[in-house]
């Protein structure tokens, strides 16, 4: 298990462009050869694949992924989906949600046994869980109706905003049926999932993130 505080395009926002789960690690082309270096150095056993989406680095912003599928913004060029298709071959499902409200990073809460999303993608629920192929609900928390961007989950646990109650956490932990718990990173900031990238073994945290939020991250997350 590996965990790296580092910075990203001179930022902190290491998960605004990243997308990490169990089968791969997904990487803006622009990225840095040394930067790509060092990030394969802590998910040492997963193939990183490069990807863009309509020519933006924003893979943390627009989409979201388990071991089963990747749901895709229809905003995609098709150059792009034949390139990604080509790397990860017919293992995973990649799916195009043509919804208008389309980062699903922030709108989705996923991992490999379940997923929460936000209610702006109602019609498109049963698309998205069969994508993924978990169960799948709509629910708010924290007061923010955005479930992928105040979350960092893995399938060991879960870190929710600071304003989510008790009961909606042990809600959450029930529905997840992992350890979900309360926390910042990058010092104070609760927007979790733009701040890291993680899986069940590794994770890479922004450089700014305090002693103990990664402490309470790296336990909750088990990595």
């Amino acid at each position: 298990m590996t965990v790296l505080r580092t910075q990203i395009f001179s930022g902190s926002l290491i998960g605004v462009y990243l997308n990490a789960n169990n089968a791969c690690v997904l990487y803006p082309p622009s990225l840095l050869e040394s930067k790509l270096n060092e990030f394969k150095k802590v998910f040492k056993e997963t193939p990183f694949y490069p990807l863009t989406i309509n020519n933006s680095n924003l893979l943390g912003v627009y989409m979201v992924s388990n071991v089963n599928g990747i749901i895709l913004p229809s905003v995609i060029k098709d150059d792009e989906i034949e390139a990604l298709k080509k790397h990860v071959g017919d293992s995973v499902q990649i799916e195009i949600v043509n919804s208008i409200d389309n980062a699903f990073g922030n709108l989705i809460l996923c991992n490999d046994k379940s997923a929460i999303i936000s209610k702006l993608l109602k019609e498109y629920k049963g698309q998205i869980e069969d994508a993924l192929d978990v169960e799948t609900i709509i629910y708010e928390f924290g007061g923010i109706d955005l479930p992928g961007s105040i979350t960092l989950a893995n399938n060991n646990g879960c870190l929710v905003h600071p304003l989510s109650t008790d009961e909606e956490i042990e809600y959450l932990s029930s529905f997840l049926d992992i350890e979900v718990d309360v926390s910042t990173i990058n010092r104070g900031i609760p927007y979790l999932s733009s701040g890291a990238i993680v899986n069940d073994k590794h994770g890479i945290f922004g450089n700014e993130s305090t002693g103990p939020e990664l402490m309470r991250l790296t336990s909750v997350l088990q990595i």
